[in-house]
């Protein structure tokens, strides 16, 4: 596989609940590279991720299957397995630090013949490995971001791999 990543889009927002980023995926690459960093508010403790169409509409509404492995900067480490749930974590954030960091691997997003997956790694003050399967083969051109809370600020940038 090659490792050349050529930029595609960057959007940014502040004191929104979600963010969509449109018009990141084409037939021109199989395999992208998103990059997340951001704060959520005071109370944020939900972040949640989600392929949408161009019409900005789910594609995985119910189809969403992950694997986490996260490790908390006070415990041990733990598992978290979801199936058939409406969207995806990306990052954990605890009461005390809401900052985050987390790079997806996404691969088939824009196919309507293959199913997509998606590899991530997060930190906020825990951090996490996952594994996301949409278990529909709809295509997708953009992503949604959303948080329980504010969003303060959200960054993404999107590169397309060559």
């Amino acid at each position: 596989m090659a490792t050349n990543l050529q930029f595609i889009k960057s959007q940014k927002a502040d004191n929104v609940s979600s963010l969509t980023v449109n018009n990141i995926f084409s037939a021109d690459y199989d395999i992208y590279e998103v990059i997340v960093i951001g704060n959520g508010s005071q109370n944020v403790s939900s972040l949640s991720a989600e392929f949408v169409d161009s019409g900005g509409s789910d594609i995985g509404q119910g189809a969403y299957d992950t694997a986490i492995h996260r490790l908390h900067y006070n415990q041990a480490f733990d598992d978290v397995r979801t199936t058939g749930a409406n969207s995806f974590e990306f990052a954990f954030t605890s009461h005390v630090d809401h900052d985050f960091a987390t790079k997806l691997t996404i691969y088939n997003p824009f196919s309507s013949s293959k199913f997509t997956f998606a590899n991530m790694q997060s930190a906020s003050q825990s951090a996490e490995k996952n594994i996301v399967f949409c278990g529909v083969t709809t295509s997708a051109t953009g992503m949604k971001f959303s948080a329980n809370q504010n969003f303060t600020p959200i960054h993404v940038n999107v590169y397309g791999v060559k």
